[in-house]
């Protein structure tokens, strides 16, 4: 058992010593950490354009109504596909069903009225050729026809527009789509004008962006974008520019613009109104100096990376970045194509360590 715990010990200690030997055995050749270095280069990269929106149908509609009345029931829930014609929501139209049988009693009113003209005025008509009436009398059989025939025409009007009314108390589906919400509960008061349901057609999608003023310009229509989509696992889509709204003076100096999909062709792929996009635009390719995220060293604001001095030491450059591609950073100044920086290293490093290079990429 001592046997086992002393040689134990024995190996730790060995262990041990190894370890703290190593920066005295660096130290003796010369240097203080070893290190992999890369040369910067410049890379060709695409320019892109990069901003955000969200998802919308491309067809979408608030369904109202042109009468008051109390909604009876509404027959469909939020999310339900329907299709066109379908009833959605009633509303009570027991004074418009009402006024239609007066409508009806008038026209039948006025329809007898026109009939007695009509055989007054051809009575008055037979015994003026008979000299046995005068012109005054069969002008006046003349007006009474011409003002039976108004109120006929008055009455029959009276009903087509209670007609007409009576189609707004059955709110139907303009095309087949699923209903996105409700505006009202049943017993609600509607009124003319208001938004009862709304409901969007499934398919056909955009994307609806704001780009900023100070690159709207450089963006046209039917130009072709790329759209990513982070709640489908960054699916990205291709899509093209439909609509460019020239006024940003309601949105905060941040210009809209309509992005129209390609046709979805994948049945699997579930979309849905509102969700987040990323949009990027490809304006040709430039040089660059790309370097890895990895090596950055960030200070409070300042960011820097290690670079490999001309006597071999490191040295900490500050630099600054710009857009990020995957897991690299594009510099923009401080460290320029040709030089060197510090790619890897074991332990700790600092300014003006001396440093061997054991492999350069």
């Amino acid at each position: 058992m001592n046997t086992r715990y002393y040689l134990s010990l024995f190996i730790a200690l060995g262990l041990l010593a190894s370890c703290s030997n190593e920066p005295a055995k660096k130290k003796a050749e010369g240097f203080d950490l070893i290190v992999e270095v890369a040369q910067a280069k410049n890379v060709q990269q695409p320019e892109l354009l990069s901003f955000t929106g969200k998802l919308e149908a491309a067809t979408s509609s608030k369904l109202s109504t042109r009468i008051m009345g109390q909604v009876e029931k509404i027959h469909v829930k939020i999310g339900e596909t329907v299709s066109k014609g379908q009833l959605l929501l009633q509303i009570s139209n027991n004074d418009i069903l009402a006024n239609k049988k007066q409508a009806e009693v008038n026209i039948a009113v006025s329809e007898t009225l026109l009939a007695d003209a009509e055989k007054n005025l051809e009575r008055y008509q037979s015994l003026f050729d008979k000299k046995s009436a005068s012109m005054k009398e069969l002008e006046d059989m003349q007006i009474q026809k011409k003002v039976a025939e108004s109120k006929l025409e008055a009455a029959k009007s009276m009903l087509a527009s209670i007609n007409e009314s009576l189609k707004y108390a059955n709110i139907r589906a303009p095309y087949r789509g699923r209903v996105t919400k409700h505006f009202v509960k049943t017993g609600d008061l509607a009124s003319p004008g208001m938004p009862l349901l709304s409901i969007e057609k499934k398919g056909n999608y955009e994307v609806l962006a704001r780009i900023p003023e100070s690159e709207i310009s450089q963006i046209k229509l039917n130009d072709y974008v790329e759209v990513e989509l982070p709640a489908l696992n960054n699916r990205r889509l291709q899509a093209i520019v439909s609509e460019i709204n020239p006024s940003a003076l309601d949105s905060g100096n941040q210009f809209e613009v309509k992005l129209q999909l390609d046709e979805i062709k994948d049945p699997k792929l579930k979309l849905y109104t509102g969700m987040f996009a990323k949009v990027s635009i490809c304006m040709g390719e430039s040089n660059r100096i790309i370097i890895p995220k990895s090596v950055l060293v960030e200070r409070g604001q300042l960011i820097g990376v290690y670079t490999l001095s001309q006597s071999g030491t490191a040295l900490l450059r500050w630099i600054r970045v710009g857009k990020t591609y995957g897991n690299s950073i594009e510099v923009l100044s401080g460290l320029s194509s040709g030089e060197k920086y510090i790619l890897s290293y074991e332990g700790k490093i600092w300014d003006g360590a001396k440093l061997k290079v054991s492999s350069v990429k």
